[in-house]
């Protein structure tokens, strides 16, 4: 059973996601792809998608909207600028790399100890 995708946008926004309706179909499956690189596509074979794996898209979806890699080629953002000697510093954006990193560690977090219908833990990366 392949599921078209692990977050509706209706239970995104009633997350309290911000994303507009046409940005979300992009958005939610590139969350998607990375949850099943991670767990195998186990996922993809499960009865439901377990509310972890909701979440998890939740919280990956909030980061790359606003850090991933689309994100920072299609709207940078600027975190300083200097004008005739006068530099002002605001935060720090990781680049790309680093927020795919970051990524795959919120996802690690929020998938532990999840199990697909079969007892086999979501991140079990060993041989069946």
């Amino acid at each position: 059973m392949a599921h078209d995708m692990y977050l509706t946008y209706e239970e995104y926004i009633g997350l309290g996601g911000t994303v507009d309706a046409a940005a979300w179909p992009p958005l939610e499956c590139a969350c998607r792809k990375r949850i099943d690189r991670l767990t195998d596509s186990r996922v993809q074979n499960m009865t439901e998608i377990p509310r972890a794996v909701k979440l998890c898209v939740f919280a990956l979806a909030q980061m790359e909207s606003v850090v991933g890699a689309v994100a920072q080629v299609t709207s940078p953002t600027i975190t300083s600028f200097n004008t005739d000697g006068y530099t002002e510093n605001h935060g720090n954006v990781p680049n790309a790399e680093e927020a795919a990193k970051q990524m795959n560690a919120i996802a690690a977090d929020m998938l532990y100890g999840e199990l697909d219908d079969y007892g086999v833990p979501l991140l079990y990366r060993g041989v069946r």
